[in-house]
């Protein structure tokens, strides 16, 4: 089993903190305490609370990027490349819950707040993955349908207490979105 790199174990620590406290009641103490390593090396890593939560969720957000780039790859059909790419983000919003119902809104808040691009730019690529799958449809229709598709997942995320039905929501969705923006002809506006 590889080892996990220091910087790795930190994150992963400030994580477990975030999730159980919330991003408010955390504190590099806690993080070190967790870490089980000293507070130079996580300030090192990690630096202050709030450098700590943009690195812990754009670290989230770039995995999560990365595997909705090789869901996208790995599938064949549009609407299959889509419901990949947007079941990977589901899933993230699910662990999220999962781990930290009190608080998971609070950790995105707070990463936003110190990081206003993160959430943007995460969510750029994921436009840009589903736009490509949709590359039978007319441009500007790939493009808003892209958009819808992520307004919609983003909707489901609101209430995860059922993570299986917000699943089968989703490939319901995906299903009705994809098929109307690739079998329609592209609305002309006037």
């Amino acid at each position: 089993m590889p080892k996990v790199p220091a910087a790795q174990l930190v994150l992963d620590a400030a994580y477990r903190c975030f999730a159980r406290n919330g991003y408010r009641r955390t504190t590099i103490s806690d993080i070190v305490e967790e870490a089980g390593m000293s507070r130079p090396t996580v300030y090192k890593y990690v630096g202050n609370k709030d450098e700590a939560v943009v690195k812990v969720v754009e670290s989230l957000l770039e995995r999560s990027l990365t595997a909705a780039q090789e869901a996208a790859a790995a599938a064949d059909a549009p609407e299959e490349k889509i419901l990949a790419v947007l079941a990977v983000k589901l899933e993230v919003a699910v662990r999220l819950w999962q781990d930290s119902p009190a608080y998971a809104q609070e950790l995105l808040s707070a990463a936003t707040a110190q990081a206003p691009g993160l959430i943007t730019t995460y969510t750029d690529g994921l436009a840009e993955l589903l736009t490509a799958a949709l590359a039978g449809a007319a441009p500007n229709t790939a493009h808003q349908a892209a958009t819808v598709l992520l307004t919609f997942t983003r909707g489901l995320e609101d209430d995860l207490r059922d993570a299986d039905a917000a699943h089968r929501d989703l490939a319901t969705g995906v299903r009705i979105i994809t098929r109307g923006a690739l079998d329609r002809p592209a609305a002309t506006t006037a």
